[in-house]
Protein backbone atom coordinates (compact mmCIF):
# COMPACT_ATOMS: atom_id res chain seq x y z
CA UNK A 1 0.00 0.00 0.00
CA UNK A 2 1.60 3.21 -1.09
CA UNK A 3 -0.59 5.60 0.23
CA UNK A 4 0.89 5.90 4.11
CA UNK A 5 -2.10 4.39 5.02
CA UNK A 6 -4.84 7.10 3.59
CA UNK A 7 -7.89 5.62 2.84
CA UNK A 8 -7.67 6.72 -0.85
CA UNK A 9 -4.74 7.53 -2.71
CA UNK A 10 -5.68 11.19 -3.02
CA UNK A 11 -5.99 11.91 0.66
CA UNK A 12 -2.09 12.92 0.39
CA UNK A 13 -3.04 15.54 -1.87
CA UNK A 14 -5.83 16.70 -0.31
CA UNK A 15 -3.13 17.32 3.37
CA UNK A 16 -1.24 19.62 0.73
CA UNK A 17 -3.69 22.33 -0.34
CA UNK A 18 -5.94 21.57 2.21
CA UNK A 19 -4.64 21.84 5.90
CA UNK A 20 -2.20 24.67 4.85
CA UNK A 21 -5.43 26.76 3.98
CA UNK A 22 -6.68 25.79 7.13
CA UNK A 23 -3.90 27.11 9.42
CA UNK A 24 -3.34 30.47 7.32
CA UNK A 25 -7.16 31.13 8.20
CA UNK A 26 -7.01 30.08 11.48
CA UNK A 27 -4.36 32.62 12.08
CA UNK A 28 -6.31 35.26 10.47
CA UNK A 29 -8.82 34.70 12.23
CA UNK A 30 -6.92 35.08 15.88
CA UNK A 31 -5.11 38.09 14.38
CA UNK A 32 -8.46 39.23 13.40
CA UNK A 33 -9.84 38.43 17.22
CA UNK A 34 -6.69 39.77 18.67
CA UNK A 35 -7.39 43.36 16.67
CA UNK A 36 -11.13 42.84 18.05
CA UNK A 37 -10.28 42.57 21.59
CA UNK A 38 -6.80 45.33 21.88
CA UNK A 39 -9.22 48.32 20.04
CA UNK A 40 -12.38 47.40 21.86
CA UNK A 41 -10.68 47.12 25.62
CA UNK A 42 -12.98 49.81 28.05
CA UNK A 43 -10.14 51.43 30.05
CA UNK A 44 -13.28 53.64 31.57
CA UNK A 45 -17.16 52.30 32.95
CA UNK A 46 -18.21 55.10 34.77
CA UNK A 47 -21.81 54.77 36.24
CA UNK A 48 -24.09 56.33 39.01
CA UNK A 49 -25.87 54.50 41.60
CA UNK A 50 -28.29 56.23 44.44
CA UNK A 51 -27.15 54.08 47.78
CA UNK A 52 -29.94 54.35 50.58
CA UNK A 53 -28.12 55.73 53.89
CA UNK A 54 -31.11 56.35 56.75
CA UNK A 55 -28.42 57.44 59.26
CA UNK A 56 -27.23 60.42 56.54
CA UNK A 57 -28.78 63.55 58.57
CA UNK A 58 -26.25 66.35 57.65
CA UNK A 59 -23.55 67.89 55.99
CA UNK A 60 -21.36 66.44 58.89
CA UNK A 61 -22.55 62.88 58.34
CA UNK A 62 -21.89 63.28 54.12
CA UNK A 63 -18.35 65.07 54.99
CA UNK A 64 -17.37 61.66 56.99
CA UNK A 65 -18.73 59.58 53.91
CA UNK A 66 -16.66 61.53 51.56
CA UNK A 67 -13.25 61.39 53.90
CA UNK A 68 -13.98 57.33 53.62
CA UNK A 69 -13.94 57.77 50.36
CA UNK A 70 -10.44 59.69 49.66
CA UNK A 71 -9.01 56.90 50.33
CA UNK A 72 -10.75 54.49 47.19
CA UNK A 73 -9.52 54.82 44.05
CA UNK A 74 -12.33 54.75 41.32
CA UNK A 75 -15.17 57.12 43.11
CA UNK A 76 -15.83 60.36 40.26
CA UNK A 77 -18.32 62.11 42.68
CA UNK A 78 -20.43 61.90 45.83
CA UNK A 79 -23.58 63.94 46.24
CA UNK A 80 -25.48 63.63 49.55
CA UNK A 81 -29.45 64.02 49.38
CA UNK A 82 -30.33 64.86 52.89
CA UNK A 83 -34.24 64.90 52.04
CA UNK A 84 -34.30 61.27 50.87
CA UNK A 85 -31.49 59.81 52.88
CA UNK A 86 -29.48 58.59 49.86
CA UNK A 87 -25.89 59.35 48.71
CA UNK A 88 -25.67 59.13 44.58
CA UNK A 89 -22.04 58.22 44.08
CA UNK A 90 -20.92 58.45 40.47
CA UNK A 91 -18.00 55.78 40.09
CA UNK A 92 -15.66 53.91 37.40
CA UNK A 93 -17.03 50.05 37.67
CA UNK A 94 -13.80 48.68 36.39
CA UNK A 95 -11.98 49.81 39.19
CA UNK A 96 -14.29 49.93 41.93
CA UNK A 97 -17.47 47.41 42.41
CA UNK A 98 -20.55 48.68 44.04
CA UNK A 99 -20.31 46.21 46.68
CA UNK A 100 -17.09 48.23 47.77
CA UNK A 101 -18.69 51.10 47.27
CA UNK A 102 -21.76 50.11 50.27
CA UNK A 103 -18.57 48.64 52.62
CA UNK A 104 -16.86 52.00 52.59
CA UNK A 105 -19.68 53.39 53.56
CA UNK A 106 -20.43 50.75 56.19
CA UNK A 107 -17.44 51.59 57.40
CA UNK A 108 -17.37 54.86 57.90
CA UNK A 109 -20.81 53.98 60.30
CA UNK A 110 -23.56 54.14 58.06
CA UNK A 111 -26.62 51.54 56.99
CA UNK A 112 -25.87 51.52 53.38
CA UNK A 113 -28.65 50.08 50.95
CA UNK A 114 -28.91 45.97 52.45
CA UNK A 115 -24.51 45.93 54.20
CA UNK A 116 -24.87 47.05 57.76
CA UNK A 117 -22.92 49.01 59.23
CA UNK A 118 -19.92 48.15 61.32
CA UNK A 119 -20.64 48.21 65.07
CA UNK A 120 -17.10 50.13 65.82
CA UNK A 121 -17.77 52.82 63.40
CA UNK A 122 -20.64 54.16 64.95
CA UNK A 123 -18.77 55.18 67.88
CA UNK A 124 -16.37 57.29 66.30
CA UNK A 125 -19.01 59.05 64.27
CA UNK A 126 -19.64 62.59 65.46
CA UNK A 127 -22.40 63.02 67.34
CA UNK A 128 -24.86 64.33 65.26
CA UNK A 129 -24.57 61.46 62.73
CA UNK A 130 -25.17 59.21 65.87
Amino acid sequence: MGTKGYIFPGMNLINKFILPAERIAGAAVFVMLACLVLSSCRQQDVREVVIKTPGLKNQACAKVIQDAFMRQPGIVSIRPDFQKREIIVKYNSMVIALKNIEFTIAGAGFDANDTQTQTNAVATLPPECR
